[in-house]
This record gives structure tokens, sequence and C-alpha cells, in this order.
């Protein structure tokens, strides 16, 4: 595989390097005065460039980054029921997905995957070469286990796209470049023997951007879920809460904020410093309107219920007709806090100092916009942008085990304290008071619709649709919004079971000869 084929060199960065602040500088692949891989691995300074090169990787604007023409996973909720790229459309990588039109060639498929195993080869590179560093043993089994756990993020991430992908955890050379798919089920259990085995060398606390034993537990957690694998789930999550380390925020409102990315929800993030640091985000780039190429739908905005825990029975957007400047503001009063924070919808959320309602450079079709890490008050820096992207936050640990526990069928009312518990944050009524049920029917609808307006565009919608298969589902609501309000979507196609498993990207089965293509793609 391309991606993988490269030759992966180093050049010595003088002085010290901070995750937060890693550079591209040493990476060069080309450069006649790079150290090679050979001579590079000598001291501490090497094994914590090298480090600093694995959480770097995690910056890429296909992963934990964005920008408006590529599809980093911020912007992954736009291929679901929570958003699209309504005004922008084919100017967005992710569009093919959104409208079920992607194949083997589609750039955000070729991306995702190039993204993810760049990642992975810095990682099988750490890993395999710390041992010549000259560091003590625990100290190279906490660099060895922060790379394992990055690498296991991005198997998840593979996992839940392409399926079947191959399964790398050594440096490759030029006589073994090629290699073969490892089916799903035979990854997965590897990938959480690497997560216990991270999370046993790793320490509670570390310096801010650092995994920690949280971090690798939550990607335990994480993938277990996703893997139907709810005794494994349950312990990893319930492991995080006996830690003792994690709080839920008390303002919900400011949670997605550089001033709070350091508060103690969050277990994990991809760190950014900007302005003018060279290490700025661009997931959240924007002109004049709040993120005007990532779009909310109406269908997303009536998730969040009236403060009273029902739903919005108000179908009327428009007061006089189609008309897209004459919007229905009331249909959005009182409503669950959490809208206002995800959500910019129409006279609430605050564009700039004021509660806009249509229009802007380009005006959402959707009359939605994305306020969720928006910052309304410095505009000019939303391309070199110092929020941190949160990967794991402990209100995902709290829903997960909450989850696990319905499936399971086991402590259901644990899991019903656990819902209570986000929902307290905000003050939403809870479970007992409203839905009064205590069904496992019932209450997995219930923690599934709890996750959808909790982490809404934090990149876990699309993983969700797929592994509980409402994908279909999903599409035929968002098809029926254009229709019923005449709205100027694009059609989102559903071409049956090859929309829940992404297509090998043909450029890399044209290079690897033991690749094959996904069958339901052949």
């Amino acid at each position: 595989m391309k991606t993988i084929n490269k030759f992966f060199g180093y050049a010595v960065v003088a002085g010290s390097v901070v995750l937060a602040g890693c550079s591209d500088d040493f990476l060069q692949k080309n450069s006649l005065t790079a150290v090679s891989s050979e001579t590079f691995w000598q001291s501490e300074t090497d094994a914590l460039n090298g480090l600093a090169a694995c959480y770097d990787a995690l910056q890429n604007i296909d992963l934990y980054n964005a920008s408006p023409w590529h599809n980093g996973i911020f912007y992954w909720d736009c291929m679901t029921d929570n958003g699209g790229h309504f005004n922008w459309s084919g100017w967005m990588e992710g569009y093919e997905i959104t409208n079920g039109i992607h194949s083997s060639s589609s750039w955000c498929v070729g991306d995702l995957w190039s993204a993810s195993y760049e990642a992975i080869k810095r990682c099988n590179t750490l890993i395999g070469n710390m041992d010549r560093c000259g560091l003590d043993e625990a100290t190279t089994k906490v660099y060895q286990a922060e790379a394992q756990v990055i690498r296991a993020l991005m198997y998840t991430n593979l996992t839940m796209t392409f399926n079947d992908v191959p399964y790398l955890t050594e440096v490759q050379s030029l006589t073994d470049a090629e290699a073969p798919k490892m089916s799903r089920e035979e990854i997965v259990p590897l990938v959480v023997a690497d997560l216990k085995s991270a999370a046993a060398a790793l320490p509670t606390d570390a310096t801010r951007g650092h995994v920690t034993k949280g971090a690798a537990l939550a990607a335990l957690g994480r993938i277990a879920l996703y893997n139907e694998m709810w005794s494994e789930a349950i312990d990893a999550y319930t492991q995080i809460i006996n830690l003792g380390k994690y709080s839920l925020f008390s303002d919900y409102s400011t949670l997605f904020t550089e001033e709070n990315e350091g508060c103690d929800e969050v277990i994990f993030a991809v760190r950014y410093e900007g302005p003018g640091a060279s290490e700025g985000a661009t997931f959240t780039a924007h002109w004049n309107t709040p993120l005007e190429a990532v779009n909310g739908t109406i269908d997303f905005a009536d998730a969040f219920y009236y403060t009273d825990g029902t739903p919005c029975k108000d179908d009327k957007i428009f007061n006089d007709g189609f008309d897209l400047w004459n919007l229905n503001t009331a249909r959005y009063d009182n409503r669950d806090p959490r809208l206002y924070t995800t959500l910019f919808t129409p006279g609430h959320s605050n564009w700039n100092g004021k509660t806009g309602l249509y229009g802007g450079a380009a005006a959402s079709y959707s009359t939605i916009y994305v306020n969720k890490y928006y910052n309304s008050y410095d505009t000019s820096n939303s391309w070199d942008s110092g929020q941190d992207f949160y990967v794991f936050r402990y209100a995902e640990v709290l829903l997960g085990l909450a989850e696990a526990y319905i499936e399971a069928d086991q402590n259901l009312f644990g899991a019903i304290e656990l819902i209570n518990q986000v929902r307290d944050r905000v003050g939403m009524p809870h479970v007992e008071d409203v839905e009064k049920t205590t069904s496992q029917s019932a209450l997995r609808d219930i923690v599934r619709h709890e996750r959808r307006v909790e982490l809404g565009f934090e990149g876990l919608r699309l993983f969700d649709l797929y592994r509980w298969h409402l994908l279909k589902d999903a599409v035929d609501r968002i098809n029926n919004e254009a229709s019923k309000y005449e709205l100027w979507y694009e059609y989102r196609n559903y071409r049956g079971e090859c929309e829940y498993e992404w297509p090998l990207p043909q450029s890399e089965i044209d290079c690897n000869s033991q690749l094959v293509q996904n069958p339901l793609w052949q």
C-alpha cells in the first residue's frame, strides 16, 4: 500500500518538543540531510520527537482536524441525519457519502485511509524502536502505550468504515510492504488486548495532551460498545468512573471553548495552539455565518425536546408560506439547553454579537447552522484556532455504560441513573419523571436519543447509525424533511447494505496485489 510503503524518516528538531506544538518539520521524507531510521533512535529526545509525530498525525485534516474541503471527523455528522453541506454540497469532500454516490475512487474514502495508516505507521515505528533509545523500562512502556492507544483509535475508525482492513503492528520493509486484509472479527479482539495492555502501563495523570489510563479505557469502552462486547464495555467504563478523576463540567454552554478545554470532563483531546503558532485548528473555519459550510438539520434540532421533556409538535418553520427570511423562531423556544450550544437555530444562538435568522456568505438551506465549537467573538482566527478537538469526554463514558447495561439487560436502574446524570447537567427531567419506563426496549430508544443530543457534532453519530443499522431510516427522514418543507437539499440515495461498509480505495488495490475489494463493492 502506497500510504504505508513510504519511507518514514526523521530530522532532528532542536530543543524540546511539546505535544501541543509538534511540527511536521522532522517528518521530511526526501531531505538529503534527514537522519535515517537506523540512526535516529538514540536518545530520549529522539523518543519524544517520535512520540510527537504520533500525536501530530491526529491533527490531519482528514482525522481530528478538518477544513471546508476536507472531511475531518468533526464533519462526519454531515453524513448523517444530524447535518449536511446543503449550501456547499459538491465543494465538500464528504458529500458523496452523504448522498450515497461514493465509490472506491472518492477522495473522502482514500483520504481517510491514507491519514489513518500514516498515523499507524508512525505508531508502529515508535513502538518498534523505543528499546534503542536507552530509556528506563517504565518510561519506554509508557511511550509505547501512548502509541498503542493512538493506533487502536485508528483501527476503531477503520473497522467501522471499511470493516476488513490490513492489520499492521510492526514496521514494514520493502520486502513485506504488501499486506492482505484481516477480518474485523479478528482485528477487534487484538485491539482490545492492546488497549488493556496500554491501560495497565499508562499513568492516571499526565501532561495535558498525552494519552492517559483514562483515555486508553475510553478507547477500549468505545470499540467494545461498537462491537457489542457488552461486558468489556461495562468493565472499561466502570474502571474510568472508579478512577475518580473525571466529572461532568457544570456548564454545557461553555464546555466547547478554549477556556474550558482543560476541564475534568475532557479525557483526551487533540491539542491545537493558535493563532500564530503554526499549530492552529481549522475544523471550525468559516467566513461570515457560523460554520456556514456545515449545516444542521431540522430533524436534529427537533431531537432536542422542550424543557419539560416532551417532543416538539410545531411543524411550522416559516411564518407565512415558503420564506427563508421569515422564519418561525418561536418553535425553538424553551428547548433542551444543549440545542443552543450545538446548533445555531433561528433567533436564538449568538452570531458575532447578534441573533441572526438566515443569510450570510453562504446561507444554510436548512435555516440551521452548527454552533458547537464555534467562537462568535473571534471569527477572524477561525482558520488558525487554538480550540482542541475532544476525542473522549466523560459524558460519553456515562452514556456508553448506560447503553451497555441496557443491551446486556442488566442493572437497568443503574442505566437510568447514568442517563439522569447527563440530563441533570442541563436541567432536563429524569427518565422516571417523563418516559416512566424501565423496559429494555424503551430504554434502548432513550439512551440512543440521549447520545444524539449530548454528543452531536463530535464525530460519533455516523458510527452509531452504522452499528444500530439505522442509516436507511436516517436517510429517509432527511429526504422527507426536504420534501415536506420544500428545502433545496440534494437527494440522498440509499443503495442497500453497501452503505454500511466503505469500499477500499482503488488506488490502494492497484498497488497491493494482496488487497481485495470488499465483496459488497466488487
